[in-house]
């Protein structure tokens, strides 16, 4: 296993490639709704839109960070995070890879099995999941800035420790 005070190299890439990802296709996710109906209208013929494309690579991503955090671990809390801020941050991590799954997936089954109701739902939980992201991000500056104890350099150079 990894050293577990830091991440590696490949866990930084993937966490920024796949902030970043996530980022654009909620950019690009304004009038999914109408492509979709006109995908359906057309018995699934059309070329896809960049944010499909771009959901899939979120998926296949996550995919790929999750099995490298299960095989290489993640870094332990900070010493200076108590018991709360410990499992908060151990919750919302979990809770940011569930939804990092789901909101994907349930937008390809939307996309590619045309179920509207998944589509309904869709919008609401990348809302989520870009509000739990800047939650996310939030704490990291606070840890950063107000504790100063080295958890955003984690996720910036590979090998640096809290």
């Amino acid at each position: 296993m990894a050293d577990r005070r830091s991440y590696s190299a490949l866990q930084i890439a993937l966490h920024w490639i796949v902030a970043l990802l996530v980022l654009a296709t909620w950019w690009l996710g304004e009038g999914m709704g109408r492509a979709l109906h006109a995908r359906i209208e057309s018995g699934g013929s059309g070329s896809w839109p960049v944010h499909v494309w771009l959901g899939l690579a979120v998926l296949v991503l996550v995919g790929v960070r999750l099995i490298v955090r299960l095989a290489s671990g993640a870094p332990d809390p900070v010493e200076s995070a108590g018991g709360a801020v410990a499992l908060a941050a151990k919750a919302s991590h979990w809770l940011l890879y569930a939804l990092l799954l789901l909101v994907p997936l349930g937008g390809a089954l939307a996309w590619f099995a045309g179920i509207e109701g998944l589509a309904e739902v869709h919008p609401a939980a990348a809302n989520a999941l870009m509000l739990l992201a800047l939650l996310h991000a939030a704490a990291a500056l606070w840890h950063h800035y107000v504790r100063g104890d080295g958890t955003l350099r984690r996720m910036m150079r590979p090998g640096h420790h809290a």
